[in-house]
């Protein structure tokens, strides 16, 4: 079973290769294309009062629940721009060693590549306002990814504001191998002056398989898709407002046994966004979903359609437009590549007095993977802040807060995570120190007459050194910008790293076509 595990990961990983390969060959008779590959390397050691994810009564003997453990993780970070397409591809190595529980050394595998086609769709028709293709493949036998950020600091585990997964709700399951697959295309197509059409298509993988601690969870393996269609129109420079339709298709089966199901939900919201100043934005969403009748082979989860009310609510306050006029340079060719919890991210230092908040809430409805299967209506509140404190100095701080409820059979979690942390950029070298702090609560009903309860804490200390060996300006926000910065009919390659990076030429490896 392990080995049909690693099988299917390596086929995502050479997916996502062949999406680049294919970006490289669009643009092999262009005038100008630019490649860069940047080589990364973290040292991590941290601490971790409950390595298990479980409470610490529930493990079998010999099993010790505080732990060091000592991390590497080797990286290849890979961007390719020209005049039609542009891409960029990141995979890396998560290797552990434990110092109390041998037993849980591992090598996880983290993969990430992203394309935007929008230049080459634009030779057919000027309208087509987007055209990308992403995806992500991850294993981990630690955790679910529940407010990973995306500010680019090594373990800074919580704050994010957005969910791109059924992981990113918060049910946390305990310590599992587990495969996480993440595939996507987005269109968009300008209608008018003023309005267009945005549709995307998402296929999630979940599949679980050997868990720690002499514990044995009901968990269920997830295969998800989710189509999206949205409209959106500017009635003024400052305002827009549009309509949303999901639809969602989950299908789970028990990862031990224990049956399997289905169910699928369609949604519609209506959204408003408002600029309320060059650094304040705003939007609101509210609608409805419909869970259409549920057949499962599971006693008890058969279950007739339903109607919730879903809505998001978001606000952002940010300098960093101001950050990246100062520093003279344009977003960095790793801007749009999905992030991966346990991945060295770019731009994790920023410019002193640059500084982001974010506050985010979603109500939905979501496929349960541990305990029980089937939807789950989730609430789930994200808040972050990063600033810059001088000019190697940055400090981030993240929370994230989620309420699920299942009715059949019925369940219930609470999560709640805190992190702060700060990123030093020493010399060629980015030093991050952090702390997270998790608290997972549970309750189900095994029969009408049992309610089980579960529930636990942890904590992490982590700090980490890492090192970008052919771009200095890697961890700097902007520091990739002129990159991408090229018009198609130059003839001349600007120098990677030549904005805000300690090095004025040389950032990378380029390769003029």
């Amino acid at each position: 079973m392990s080995l049909l595990y690693r099988n299917a990961g390596l086929r995502i990983v050479k997916t996502v290769l062949l999406l680049t390969v294919v970006a490289g060959w669009a643009t092999g008779t262009s005038a100008l294309a630019q490649t860069i590959i940047i080589p990364t390397l973290s040292v991590s050691e941290t601490y971790d009062s409950n390595v298990f994810y479980t409470p610490k009564t529930l493990l079998g003997p010999g099993f010790k629940p505080e732990d060091f453990m000592t991390t590497v993780i080797p990286q290849i970070n890979f961007a390719h721009a020209g005049p039609r397409v542009n891409g960029s591809f990141s995979v890396g190595a998560n290797i552990a060693k434990y110092v109390n529980n041998p037993s849980l050394d591992y090598t996880g595998v983290n993969a990430a590549g992203q394309l935007d086609l929008k230049r080459w769709a634009n030779s057919f028709s000027q309208r087509i306002s987007a055209l990308s293709v992403r995806g992500t493949y991850q294993f981990t036998p630690s955790l679910s990814g529940f407010g990973a950020t995306t500010g680019g600091a090594l373990g800074a585990g919580y704050g994010a504001t957005s969910i791109t997964s059924p992981i990113d709700t918060g049910l946390i399951t305990n310590r599992v191998s587990m495969h996480n697959m993440n595939l996507g295309v987005t269109g968009g197509y300008d209608l008018s002056r003023n309005t267009t059409l945005t549709a995307s298509y998402s296929y999630t993988k979940l599949t679980f398989g050997n868990q720690s601690g002499g514990i044995s969870n009901q968990l269920f393996d997830t295969n998800g898709h989710v189509t999206t269609t949205a409209l959106t129109t500017r009635i003024t420079p400052t305002d827009t407002v549009g309509t949303i339709a999901t639809m969602s298709h989950y299908i789970q089966s028990g990862a031990s046994g224990g049956g399997s199901g289905s169910f699928t939900t369609i949604s519609g919201m209506m959204n408003y966004g408002k600029l309320w100043t060059q650094k304040l934005s705003s939007s609101i969403g509210g609608g409805g979903i419909f869970t259409l009748p549920i057949e499962s082979t599971v006693p008890g989860q058969s279950i007739k359609a339903q109607f919730a009310p879903t809505g998001t609510v978001s606000m952002t306050y940010s300098s960093f437009s101001e950050g990246l006029r100062a520093a003279g340079s344009a977003p960095g060719p790793f801007d749009n590549l999905p992030r991966l919890a346990g991945s060295l991210g770019v731009g994790g230092v920023i410019a002193p007095g640059a500084f982001t908040t974010s506050v985010s809430y979603n109500f939905s409805i979501f496929p349960s993977y541990a305990l029980v299967a089937g939807p789950m209506k989730t609430h789930v509140v994200g808040i972050n802040a990063r600033g810059g404190i001088s000019s190697n100095l940055t400090a981030q701080a993240g929370l994230n807060f989620s309420h699920g409820t299942t009715s059949t059979p019925a369940s219930s979690f609470d999560t709640l995570g805190a992190t702060a942390g700060a990123s030093y950029l020493l010399g060629p070298v980015l030093v991050n120190l952090t702390y997270n702090w998790l608290y997972f609560s549970s309750s189900f009903a095994q029969s009408a007459a049992t309610q089980s309860e579960y529930a636990f804490s942890k904590k992490m200390v982590m700090l980490s050194l890492s090192y970008a060996f052919t771009s200095q300006s890697f961890f700097r926000m902007g520091g990739l910008g002129s990159f991408l910065s090229q018009d198609a009919g130059e003839s001349s390659i600007t120098p990677v790293g030549s904005g805000t990076g300690n090095s004025s030429v040389g950032s990378g490896v380029l390769k003029k076509e």
